[in-house]
Parts: structure tokens; C-alpha cells; sequence
């Protein structure tokens, strides 16, 4: 299996075509900005091969998570800092749209409204959801968060019980009761 084999084994040409997709998902779905995403994927590409001298050998995907989560953080961390801007940007319509307007638009109102929960979740949580949505294994989700397995285990079933609470509690107030 390819998920396994070190850097060195596969050459980062071949890594990045194999990765880059879960990567782009997996920063898409934190900055909900696909041009930021991009951005973000090709960061944090650009810092795996940069920091491939401090490669150790470990599994190539949960490293890889590890280092778009990184970039995730500093992205977050520097735009906290500039200023507030009075840009609005033209949200992109999504793909298919002109298939179905219906599922389309019924599919982006369950996305916006788990796009809340999900939001209003503790960091930790909203991160280990994330990666496990990403199928990565407890050991590889510790890995790249820094923490240790029964930390993510803990944090997943409580996130997973918040979320459940928040959604149910967000449907219930869309219909009215």
C-alpha cells in the first residue's frame, strides 16, 4: 500500500499526485475558501519538500495532514492579524448546479447549516472530526494534531455528540418548534 511507504521510497512527484486531492479536501473543508485552499495545498506541498531534509521516515499521509494542518494554523493566525476588509467575494456556484437547482440548493443548506455546528465545535474536535471524515486512522489523527490516540478517541465521541445535539437542535429551530 502506497499510504504507507516512506517519501524516499515513491519520490515527492509521486506523492503529491497521489495526495494532493485529500489534501486540497481537507483544507477546503477548514478555510471553506477554495482559492485559499489551493493556496494552501500548494503551501503546504512547497514546505513538505522544504522540510523533506526532517523526513524521518514515518508514514507519508498522516505527515503530509500534519503539515497542511500546520499551514492551516499559521494561514489562520496571520489573517487574525491584518485588518478587516469590506470585500465581499462572489461565491462560486457549485458544480452541477444547473442538473438539479433543487438537490443543489437543498445540499447546500445541510452543508451550510453542519458548516455552523461544525464551527461551533472546541478546535480539538472540529479537528479530529475532520481528519477522521478524512479516514484517518486514531494513530495517524494523534500524529498530526500532536496529541495521543486516547485524547482523539475522547475528543471524537464528544465532538460527534455535540455535533448530533447542535444539528438536531438546528433542524428543530428550522422547523419551527
Amino acid at each position: 500500500m502506497i499510504g504507507c511507504e516512506s517519501v524516499e521510497k515513491v519520490g515527492l512527484e509521486d506523492v503529491y499526485r497521489l495526495y494532493v486531492n485529500d489534501i486540497y479536501r481537507y483544507l477546503c473543508r477548514l478555510t471553506v475558501d477554495r482559492v485559499q485552499a489551493e493556496d494552501l495545498t500548494q503551501e503546504t506541498f512547497f514546505r513538505a519538500y522544504q522540510y523533506l531534509d526532517d523526513y524521518r521516515g514515518e508514514k507519508v499521509r498522516p505527515w503530509l495532514y500534519k503539515a497542511a494542518y500546520h499551514t492551516f494554523v499559521d494561514w489562520h493566525r496571520r489573517r487574525k492579524k491584518r485588518p478587516w476588509r469590506l470585500v465581499e467575494k462572489i461565491p462560486e456556484q457549485p458544480d452541477g448546479a444547473a442538473a438539479d437547482p433543487v438537490r443543489t440548493l437543498l445540499s447546500q443548506e445541510a452543508w451550510s447549516s453542519l458548516r455552523t455546528c461544525l464551527d461551533r465545535l472546541p478546535e480539538k474536535q472540529k479537528q479530529v472530526i475532520l481528519l477522521q471524515y478524512e479516514q484517518l486512522s486514531y494513530a495517524e489523527i494523534a500524529e498530526v494534531l500532536g496529541i495521543d490516540t486516547g485524547d482523539v478517541k475522547r475528543s471524537l465521541f464528544r465532538g460527534r455528540q455535540k455535533l448530533r445535539r447542535m444539528w438536531r437542535d438546528e433542524l428543530d429551530d428550522g422547523q419551527g418548534k
